[in-house]
């Protein structure tokens, strides 16, 4: 695959990128942290832009760290429900037997009261 490259507009600067991701992918990437900058730039005037930059960093660090925290939990929710999905498997089983066995009782009680 070849590299394709982009030029991110973030807070009315230009970051020419070189990467192996689909360039429309990037350009969201970009605008989402150009989004973030502005709103962080727009809620007080003593932020700089270095400011803003590290504190879009913190936040999407943020996510990325709790949303691998949920990736965690829901894969051993998941391995739980699998466990118990087997576990039903098993119980079904052991009842269609006794089932079959019960059956099998109700016919020879049944063959020798005739």
């Amino acid at each position: 695959m070849g590299r394709n490259r982009v030029v991110l507009h973030i807070c009315d600067m230009d970051f020419p990128v070189s990467t192996e991701n689909s360039i429309d992918y990037v350009r969201v990437l970009g605008d989402e942290i150009d989004t973030k900058m502005k709103e962080i730039l727009s809620s007080s005037t003593r932020v700089s832009v270095t400011q803003a930059a590290v504190l879009t960093a913190l936040d999407f660090l943020d996510m990325y760290h709790k949303s691998g925290e949920n990736m965690d939990s829901v894969r051993s929710q998941l391995a739980e429900y699998l466990a118990d999905a087997e576990q039903a498997k098993m119980d079904l089983e052991l009842i269609r037997r006794e089932n079959d066995s019960l059956k099998r009782e109700i016919e020879r009680l049944k063959g020798s009261r005739r």
